[in-house]
C-alpha cells in the first residue's frame, strides 16, 4: 500500500514540474499556458476531442480530472467554449428491452379406416394418424365396419419477456437472468474389467437478459445494444431454444425503438390411402427498447 501511494505521489510530482517547464516554453514562445480543472469529465476522455483542435505549435495533455493546454490566447477561448459542452455530468439512463415471443401450430387430419368381407376375400383399411379428434362409424351383421375421423387442432404459445438496468450514458451496463438446469447423462468406459457405465449430472445455464452501451446527444439516444432470450424446450428435455441479435440504433427518449425480429413459417402434408394430415406453425420473435432520462 506504502509503495502504491509513494508511486502516485511520484506521478503527480513528475506531473507538475513538467506543467512548470511547460509553462516557461510557453512564455519563451509567445503562448498561452493555462492548467483547466475538469468538474466532471476525466482528462483521458476529453484529450482525444481537444488534442485535434489546439493551434499549430500547441500541445494539450492531461491527468486525472485536469487538463493542461498550451495555445494561443485565442485558440484557449476557444476550446474552453467547447468544453463546456463536453465537460458536463453525465445522464443516468433506464434502459427497458421487451421481447415477445408468438408460436402458433395447426394440424388439421381426415382419415377412413376400416375392414369388409365378401365371400371368401376380406380386407383392412388402417388408419395411419392417431385416435384424437371426432370420428363417426358404421358396422354391419356381416363384419364390414368403415370410420371417418376428422381432426382440428390449433395451439399458440405468447411469452413476454421484459428487462430493465440503471446506468450512466457512455457506460456498458449488463443484465441477464436465468437459471442452471441439471442434465442427466451416461457415459461407458471400457477397461479390463469390461463394460463400466458412470452416471452424472451436467448443468446448462438458460439465461436472458441484455447488454448495452448508451450515448445521448440531447433527446437522442444511441445504443450499442445485443439482447438475448433463451428457454428450455418443453417438449424436448436437452434442447435450449436460443433467440438473440446485436446492432446499433439510434431514436428519441422515451419512445419504443425497435430493434428487429424473425418471422419462422412451416407446413407440410402427409398423405396414405384415404387419408391427409396438413401441419403449419409460425414462430414471430420482436426486440424493442425505450430509454428513460431518471432525473
Amino acid at each position: 500500500m506504502g509503495t502504491r501511494r509513494n508511486r502516485s505521489k511520484f506521478s503527480t510530482v513528475a506531473y507538475l514540474a513538467a506543467a512548470l517547464i511547460s509553462w516557461s516554453a510557453a512564455k519563451a514562445d509567445g503562448l498561452t499556458l493555462e492548467i483547466i480543472k475538469l468538474r466532471h469529465a476525466m482528462a483521458s476522455d476529453i484529450l482525444p476531442l481537444v488534442q485535434p483542435l489546439v493551434a499549430p505549435g500547441g500541445t494539450a495533455t492531461g491527468m486525472h480530472d485536469q487538463l493542461i493546454i498550451k495555445t494561443t490566447p485565442e485558440n484557449l477561448a476557444e476550446i474552453k467554449n467547447i468544453l463546456a459542452a463536453f465537460d458536463r455530468a453525465p445522464k443516468t439512463l433506464k434502459i427497458t428491452v421487451k421481447q415477445d415471443v408468438a408460436q402458433q401450430s395447426r394440424i388439421q387430419e381426415n382419415a377412413m379406416s376400416g375392414r369388409f368381407r365378401s365371400g371368401n376375400v376380406s380386407g383392412r383399411l388402417p388408419d395411419p394418424g392417431s385416435h384424437d379428434g371426432a370420428s363417426i362409424g358404421y358396422r354391419d351383421r356381416n363384419g364390414n365396419a368403415i370410420r371417418y375421423r376428422a381432426l382440428n387442432t390449433q395451439s399458440s404459445d405468447d411469452r413476454r419477456v421484459s428487462h430493465f438496468v440503471t446506468t450512466v450514458e457512455g457506460r456498458p451496463a449488463l443484465i441477464q437472468t436465468g437459471q442452471s438446469l441439471p442434465y442427466p447423462y451416461s457415459s461407458a468406459v471400457y477397461d479390463r474389467r469390461g463394460v463400466v457405465v458412470y452416471d452424472g449430472i451436467d448443468y446448462r445455464d438458460v439465461s436472458s437478459g441484455f447488454y448495452v452501451t448508451p450515448r445521448t446527444h440531447g433527446q437522442t439516444v444511441t445504443l450499442d445494444i445485443a439482447p438475448q432470450l433463451q428457454r428450455a424446450d418443453p417438449r424436448d428435455r436437452g434442447v435450449i431454444d436460443t433467440r438473440s441479435s446485436s446492432t446499433t440504433v439510434s431514436g428519441r427518449l422515451g419512445e419504443w425503438i425497435p430493434l428487429g425480429g424473425a418471422n419462422e413459417a412451416a407446413s407440410g402434408n402427409d398423405s396414405a390411402l384415404l387419408a391427409r394430415t396438413r401441419r403449419q406453425g409460425s414462430d414471430i420473435y420482436g426486440v424493442w427498447v425505450k430509454v428513460e432520462e431518471v432525473p
